[in-house]
C-alpha cells in the first residue's frame, strides 16, 4: 500500500507541475518532483526515495515523449545524492540544505545532458543554464518548505506535552 501512495504522489506532482507550468512561467523553473524526492530522502526512507526518483523520472519521460530512462536515471541519482549527503553533513543550517538540494538538481540535469550527448540526441545550449536556474529556485523553495514542516512538527510536539 505504501508504494501505491508513493506512485500516486509522484503522478500528482508531475500533473501539478505540468498544469502549473503551462499557466505560470515561474513553475517552469520549479521542480516539484525533486522536492518530493528530497522529502522522501530526508524525512522518510532513502530506499523509498530511490523508488520515487526512478518512478517520477519514468513518468516525466513518458509525459515529455523522451526515451524512457533519461529522467529516471537523473532523478534516482539525485535521490541517492540527497540521501547520502543528508546523512553525512550537518544539515541544521539552511545554506547546507540549499547547497545539497541545488547540487543534486544540477547533478540530475547534468546526467540527463550527458545521456543525451551519449545517445547522439540534440540538446539546446540553454538546457544547462535553465537547469541551474531551476536548481536554485527548487532549492530555495525546498528549504523554505522543510523549515515550515519542521516548525509545524515542533509546535505539534510542544502541544502534546
Amino acid at each position: 500500500m505504501k508504494y501505491v501512495f508513493l506512485a500516486v504522489s509522484s503522478f500528482l506532482a508531475i500533473v501539478a507541475q505540468m498544469i502549473a507550468g503551462n499557466n505560470f512561467f515561474l513553475f517552469n523553473f520549479l521542480d516539484l518532483s525533486l522536492i518530493l524526492i528530497s522529502y522522501w530522502a530526508v524525512y522518510r526512507s532513502r530506499t523509498q526515495a530511490l523508488f520515487v526518483g526512478s518512478l517520477t523520472g519514468f513518468l516525466l519521460d513518458a509525459a515529455m515523449g523522451w526515451p524512457l530512462g533519461y529522467n529516471g536515471f537523473g532523478r534516482t541519482l539525485a535521490a541517492f545524492a540527497i540521501g547520502q549527503s543528508w546523512k553525512r553533513f550537518n544539515t541544521r543550517e539552511p545554506w547546507v540544505r540549499f547547497a545539497i538540494i541545488a547540487a543534486s538538481s544540477c547533478l540530475s540535469s547534468l546526467s540527463m545532458f550527458i545521456l543525451f550527448r551519449l545517445m547522439q540526441r540534440t540538446t539546446s545550449k540553454i538546457f544547462l543554464g535553465a537547469s541551474i536556474m531551476q536548481a536554485l529556485i527548487t532549492a530555495g523553495i525546498s528549504v523554505a518548505l522543510f523549515a515550515g514542516l519542521e516548525t509545524y512538527k515542533r509546535i505539534q510536539t510542544n502541544k502534546a506535552h
